[in-house]
């Protein structure tokens, strides 16, 4: 039984969760006591349209690796608080174009300096060349998913 316990609190799967876990939590926590209507997933949306605007659901899909049904949900609800404005794209009449209204442009920056501050938390006590050993190491681990899934 000891191995058991072992094996599970120091697996990489394990921590990586719980660490995940305790961010999103965070995370959230700051956005509602700052007065925004975010949840982590929301931003985990935000952020990519922040950074280029007008993009397909299935690019944001893709680049938050999420599927189609969860991206689906995820957008209704950022709709429906008048976040994202889904415009049908003109070259492919099949397809969205997912845009930021002037209420989510308006409320970037104090979103930015929310997270910035969560993750200089999360940063304490711990060294640069720590953090980036640690980005390496997880980047290897998505990688190495990402070429068992194709």
């Amino acid at each position: 039984m000891e191995i058991f316990n072992k094996l599970i609190d120091s697996s990489i799967a394990y921590l990586v969760g719980r660490t995940s876990r305790s961010i999103i939590k965070r995370l959230t926590k700051k956005f509602s006591q700052s007065g925004f209507d975010v949840s982590y997933e929301q931003w985990s949306i935000l952020v990519h349209l922040y950074r280029k605007d007008g993009q397909t659901q299935q690019e944001l899909s893709n680049i938050a690796v999420k599927d189609k049904a969860a991206i689906t949900r995820l957008l209704n609800v950022l709709e429906k608080k008048n976040i994202v404005l889904r415009v049908p794209d003109r070259n492919d009449k099949r397809s969205k174009l997912v845009y930021l209204t002037n209420k989510a442009k308006e409320f970037k920056t104090e979103l930015i300096a929310i997270v910035e501050e969560l993750l200089e938390e999360a940063e304490q006590g711990i060294s640069s060349e720590e953090i980036n050993q640690c980005k390496t190491t997880l980047n290897k681990i998505f990688l190495n998913f990402e070429q068992l899934d194709q």
